[in-house]
């Protein structure tokens, strides 16, 4: 009986010290924030992709990538730079800062990755067929344009052959299903995010 009761009594303890655990609030604070986050730069993605899809028929809309990248890196650093100052007074470290971006980006690239999941599984099921035939166009477009040069000098032969291995690839490729196009630009998004944070970190960084 006495040892059937202080069983029990331990067990009560442990019970009592286990619901006694607080969450950090900090912690809670920076996961909410990168939620709240994640959804509008979820969004940024979502416009990112669709002008990237648009671009295989309309090649000026291919210039936009650039500045869109760049809004990317910004974007990212206002976002940490944000953490560091309102919710950890303005100290950060390196590794903090990194890990941080990251799972910002991981965030926000699992939207994008439902955005594509969904429109081409289910909005626009021709679509990946669709882009990958358009770009089989352009590159073919642009390689009878060079091959039309009267000069062909070495820039030109250059970019030719690679054209040619292009094409190549393209036609000999498979079209990927939604799921593998999703969870492609998911893993795309992520490797984008520990690139970009390990140049991001150490400017955030203060001692």
């Amino acid at each position: 009986m006495v040892k059937s009761t202080f069983r029990l009594n331990k067990i009560n303890i442990s019970v009592r010290q286990f619901m006694n655990i607080r969450i950090n609030p900090v912690g809670a604070a920076i996961n909410q924030y990168m939620m709240k986050i994640a959804l509008p730069f979820g969004g940024y993605f979502i416009i990112e992709y669709l002008l990237r899809n648009y671009s295989a028929s309309n090649i000026l809309l291919g210039f936009l990538n650039i500045p869109l990248m760049i809004g990317t890196v910004i974007i990212l650093y206002i976002i940490v730079k944000n953490i560091r100052d309102r919710l950890l007074r303005g100290r950060i470290t390196g590794f903090m800062a990194w890990t941080f971006g990251t799972q910002v980006m991981l965030f926000a690239g699992l939207i994008d990755a439902a955005f594509i999941y969904i429109y081409n599984a289910f909005l626009v099921p021709t679509n990946l067929v669709t882009v990958q035939q358009k770009m089989l166009e352009q590159y073919e477009n642009v390689l009878s344009t060079l091959q039309s040069m009267p000069s062909q000098n070495g820039l030109i032969v250059s970019a030719v052959n690679t054209l040619q291995k292009s094409i190549e690839i393209l036609k000999e490729a498979s079209t990927p299903s939604a799921i593998e196009s999703a969870m492609s630009m998911l893993s795309n998004d992520i490797f984008a995010g520990m690139i970009l944070m390990m140049f991001i970190a150490p400017i955030i960084r203060k001692k």
